[in-house]
């Protein structure tokens, strides 16, 4: 006899959401430049297994299993065609994949599947963007109020209420841009390249309904930002700003206002050895206009020596942030496991950290034994440190290691002792690290 859970629906709702996914973490850690991977969500394994259980645990699980459905080929659309009984009510975002798998049949199947999906409000077009008629197919349904294209619309779509149209991303300057924002397109992403010393008269006077994100690739030691305050009070809803492929010396003329970790490290000559490649911002809430407090979320940095000291400086000026990556070029210092995890355990917003090389910084001893002994020794060291860590920063969720070492046989050529990479999480309120380092 099968016996059926008792706990009421709303409760078992609440465990089910609670067990349907799991963090989505890039290796790249947010580093194209999109964010903190963990706003990203893919359906856990647990989930699919729990749903074919019985009837009611799979009544539970289908407006999570069928929430987000993605189309890639035609294949795909006459299998949605013909599961739609089951997932139709459930479905909430569709996912077209590129243009060139998904032919003119499988966009008329697309067609006829949409008006059944009566609770769709998101649709990701991706590559199909081009696709006039299946474009204004799903502008009209009643339900979707929002379409995420990754390109232009033809222009034939200018004559078209574009309301609901949301262009991912661009890098694009030209007055060309103006009509479909006529006509209610909005923007998410800006991307700019700053190799010159001001945008002033490139961004100044230009109006992005809808920008979210601004990335700025800096490819200049000698840059201004003086458009940059303008700029953020005058879009709104602009809530990350990120500054890429930082140049050594880029703040050694005009820092940003909110960057107060520049007037610090420069007097005590830390400059030279205090490389910052990456900063990500985001705005203070309530969004406003108004809004002009800023917290540095993400930052990617470049150290060989004074690392705790460098560390501490990071934790006393950026309070929230929430990703760290660090690269370690060759140094001399080497640092007891409980010291390092004591200044990390400064940050008190942490959730991610990424190390590449840090095994050489530890006190970790190349004994000359069979490399296979070494290489899990040094396994175990890694791993010896993520539990540290775990333990002393209690807001982290996930570390990431890349690391490999090296030695040189007696004619020098150089040998690899070990590869290592990969996530390890933070499992429980014990805090308990699993994962695999391979």
């Amino acid at each position: 006899m099968h016996l059926q859970p008792l706990l009421p629906n709303e409760l078992l709702r609440c465990v089910i959401e609670y067990i349907a996914y799991t963090p989505k973490l890039s290796t790249e850690v947010g580093l194209d430049g999109t964010g903190p991977e963990f706003q990203f969500k893919c359906l856990s394994n647990e989930l699919l297994a729990l749903s074919v259980s019985n009837w009611r645990l799979r009544r539970a699980c289908l407006p999570f299993i069928f929430a987000k459905i993605k189309i890639n080929h035609d294949e795909d659309a006459k299998k949605l065609e013909n599961h739609l009984a089951v997932c139709a009510q459930f479905t909430k975002t569709l996912v077209l994949g590129s243009s060139g798998e998904i032919t003119e049949a499988g966009e008329r199947i697309i067609s006829l599947i949409l008006p059944q999906l009566e609770q769709l409000p998101n649709v990701e077009l991706g590559g199909c963007s081009k696709r006039t008629e299946l474009l204004k197919t799903i502008l009209a349904h009643p339900t979707v109020t929002s379409v995420l294209v990754d390109g232009l619309p033809n222009e034939s779509m200018c004559s078209h209420d574009l309301s609901k149209v949301t262009l991912n991303r661009t890098s694009s300057l030209s007055t060309s841009l103006e009509k479909y924002f006529d006509r209610g397109m909005r923007l998410k992403c800006l991307s700019l390249c700053l190799d010159f010393d001001s945008l002033d008269n490139e961004v100044g006077t230009l109006d992005f309904t809808g920008l979210e994100t601004i990335e700025v690739h800096i490819h200049s030691e000698s840059v201004s930002f003086s458009w940059l305050a303008r700029f953020l009070s005058t879009h709104p809803t602009l809530n990350e700003l990120w500054l890429l492929e930082i140049e050594r010396n880029l703040f050694a003329h005009d820092a940003p206002p909110f960057f107060s970790l520049v007037e610090e490290y420069q007097p005590q000559g830390l400059h030279d050895l205090f490389i910052i490649s990456k900063v990500g911002l985001r705005r203070a809430k309530p969004v406003d206009e108004s809004s002009q407090e800023w917290h540095v979320i993400e930052l990617t940095f470049r150290a060989n020596d004074l690392l705790i000291k460098k560390l501490s400086l990071l934790a006393a000026s950026f309070p929230q942030l929430e990703i760290l990556k660090l690269e370690l070029d060759f140094g001399v210092e080497k640092y007891d496991i409980a010291d390092l995890c004591s200044a990390f355990a400064l940050f008190s917003s942490l959730r991610v950290v990424y190390f590449e090389d840090i095994l050489d910084r530890l006190s970790f001893v190349y004994e000359k034994i069979h490399f296979q002994e070494l290489q899990v020794r040094a396994e175990k060291e890694l791993m010896a440190f993520a539990s540290c860590l775990a333990k002393q920063v209690r807001t982290l969720d996930s570390v990431y290691i890349e690391d490999a070492g090296y030695d040189l046989e007696d004619d020098g050529k150089c040998i690899q002792l070990w590869c290592f990479n990969g996530w390890l999480h933070v499992l429980n309120s014990e805090r308990v690290v699993g994962g695999t380092l391979v």
